[in-house]
Formats: C-alpha cells, structure tokens, sequence
C-alpha cells in the first residue's frame, strides 16, 4: 500500500489483503508500523476492530494486546505471572517505507534488500505513487503491461491518429500493427524489444522490462515522466496495481500532478476515498457505443480500464489451454517461462531468484527510439544503456 495509506500513530488499523492473507497495518504510539494477521490468536477476532492504544492493537473480545512485532503485552483474562503472555504471538511481517510506499517482507528469514529503483531515493516532491484493486490473476493482468501488440487496436482511435507518431494513438502504432519482437534476457527478468517500420524505411523500438517478479516499466513519450508498476498479488484471483511515476531530474508539474490524481493517464480513476475503479466490470467499464462508432476504438475511456477490461473479462484465472499463441504473444510467454522456471528452481532446489540479492539489477529504464531497420536494439548503444542493468557496487575490503 501507499505511506499515505497508513494510519497515523495511535489511528484505528486498516486492512490489507496480500498474497492470500488477510491483515492489519497500524502504527503504534511511538510511529512504528505494524503489519499483522487480521485474526487475534486468541479466538480469531478481527483486530481491524481493535484499540489501538499505549504501544500496541488490543482485540475488543477479550483484551488481549499486540505489539508492531507481534508480542503479546497484555493477558487480562489470565492469572497475573502465567507464562501463556509471553509465548502466544500474533503473525507479523516486518515492514518499511521507501519511495511512498509500504513493503512487506512475508518470507522466511531475513528480509532481503529492497530492489534499487531509481525512484527510491528522489525527494517526495518527484515521485506520485498510487494503489487500484483489479479483479483478476495477477499474472493476468500484468501481460497487458507486456503485450505491445494490442496497442494498434485497444487503444487506437477511429480513423485518426494524433500528430504525435510516438504517441499511442499516433502514426507509428497505427501503420504497423504487426511489430517484431526480440526477447533480451536480464539476471532480473528480461527486455520486451517490439519494433515498427517507419514509413522512413526505420524501426521505431520500443523496450519493455520485466522484472522479477511482478514488476513491469514501459518507455515513456520523451517529455513525460517514467514509471513502474507493481502488480502485487491480493488473492489468487485479484491483485493491487500500485503505480509510480517519477521525474529524476526535477519536481512533478502541476499540471501532470492533476491529471494523475484524477487518473487520466498513467494511473487508473477510483471512486474518491477508495482503492476501488470508477470503470469496471459490474458497470462494464462504462462503455460508450456511439462513442466507440465514431471516436474511439473500445468505447472505453483511459488506457487503464481499456486494459483492465481485456484482461478482467477473460475471467479471474484465464483457461490457458484455450489460448491460440501468436508470433506477437513473445513477451507473454517469455514472462511465464520465467516465472514457471524460478518457481521450479525455488521448489525443486530451495534456489532463489539471483535478482533478489542483487538490488542493482533493478536500476532500469525503458526507453524507445528510432533505428536504422537493419541495426538490432541490442546493438544500439544509445538505447540500451539505460535498459542494461547498471555494473553491480564495489564490495568494500
């Protein structure tokens, strides 16, 4: 969730559902965050009603007290000195903030570095980060992050393209909706190259990144901001979507600011107060049939719920066995191999993805640019030197 999200010191809890499990964040009295199972281990009370009072969540059933690291503080409803207080725990996962946003370490020991995002380390003013429910698998959901392809269609307007060609509406994308593909593996994940013939006789590139393991960045237009997004699991069958967008070189424009707020572009529309989106399933995306006759392709107004829509309707966990796999599914399939493999390795080996102890690997951008069509993105030294990777630190003598 977001910084903003968390409650202030001695604040009622909030719930929050990750990778399967349901949970409260609270922080206590002297601003420490505590991230614990919803259920008191007493009898199975949600502590989302609890007290947050004096250091710790009191469960309202019997007043049984919890710290931020999941100690027991208090037993009224046992006899002074029983030693019951000192070993029953309520589960809690160690948690910090970092870039606006709270990360949650729900493995077994210690928690591993934070991955090294370029955003981590700017002032707040450079950074909007925002959080949407969406209702499907999180793999899913992050393919259409990956699926370049779509764009010549989902997102096309009818009969017109804007005079910007590298817009997503704009020339390039509406001339060649059948870009080639080239798969660049990373220690973190890979590099989604999708290339378009000009009509100069080029290649417009555009480089996607995957990360390990939910992590996806697409190359901004050259005078906007970069981002990443999360595509966090909630369920098996529902996920977050956290966004941030970030400027490294100076504060956001106000004018940017607005329009992500109000989930133009880049971030989804919620209902105000809410992580809910204002298009969504159960009022189908508030679809405009006269609109998608006459301006837009789908109807649908934004690009987040115009992927969302494609992606939610093809049902909370998708038949694969049904799919029909094209030349332009290559991202697609190279980001389930990779998850399938690493998934194989940790069960199989007990062997941890290499990016998880190497936070500089995520020090990435995508990016795109227009090349001679028989030069290859990876041999494009402009291009890829931001998308490589950067040269792991020094270790110390």
């Amino acid at each position: 969730m977001l910084e903003r999200e968390i409650p202030a010191a001695d604040e009622p809890p909030v719930r929050l559902a990750l990778l399967g499990e349901s949970l409260v964040v609270f922080r206590d009295t002297e601003g420490r965050i505590g991230v614990l199972d919803e259920h008191c281990p007493h009898r199975g009370a949600s502590l989302f009603f609890g007290r947050n009072e004096a250091g710790g969540v009191r469960c309202v059933y019997h007043g049984w007290k919890f710290s931020v690291e999941g100690k027991c503080l208090d037993m009224p409803t046992e006899p002074a000195g029983s030693p019951m207080c000192s070993k029953v725990r309520a589960t809690a996962y160690p948690a910090r903030l970092a870039g606006g946003v709270l990360w949650v370490y729900m493995g077994e020991g210690d928690a591993p570095p934070l991955p090294d995002f370029e955003w981590l380390g700017l002032p707040d003013d450079h950074i909007y980060a925002s959080r949407w429910e969406q209702d499907c698998n999180y793999a899913q959901a992050m393919e259409g992050e990956l699926d370049s392809a779509h764009v010549g269609f989902l997102h096309s307007l009818v009969n017109k393209t804007e005079g910007d060609a590298q817009a997503l509406t704009g020339q390039y994308f509406h001339d060649d909706k059948a870009p080639v593909w080239k798969i660049l593996p990373t220690p973190a994940g890979f590099m989604a190259c999708n290339g378009r013939r000009t009509a100069e006789g080029q290649r417009y590139w555009r480089l996607n990144q995957f990360l390990m393991p939910f992590y996806t960045m697409i190359p901004p237009h050259p005078d906007d901001a970069h981002l990443v997004r999360m595509w966090v699991p909630m369920t098996d069958e529902r996920c977050w979507v956290i966004c941030v967008t970030f400027r490294p070189d100076r504060r956001l424009g106000d004018k940017e600011l607005a329009a992500w707020c109000n989930g133009d572009v880049a971030h989804r529309k919620v209902v105000p107060g809410t992580t809910r989106p204002t298009e969504r399933l159960d009022n189908n995306y508030l679809i405009d049939r006269q609109l998608q006759k006459t301006v837009s392709f789908t109807g649908i107004a934004g690009v987040r719920a115009q992927d969302a829509m494609v992606c939610e309707t093809a049902g909370a966990i998708v038949d694969r066995t049904r799919e029909n796999l094209g030349s332009s599914d290559r991202a697609v399939v190279a980001m389930r191999r990779t998850l399938i493999d690493a998934a194989l390795a940790c069960e199989d080996r007990g062997t941890r993805p290499e990016a998880s102890l190497m936070p500089h690997l995520y020090r990435v951008r995508a990016t795109q640019t227009v090349l001679p069509e028989d030069l290859d993105p990876d041999k494009a030294e402009a291009l890829m030197s931001t998308a490589r990777p950067m040269e792991a630190p020094a270790v110390q003598a």
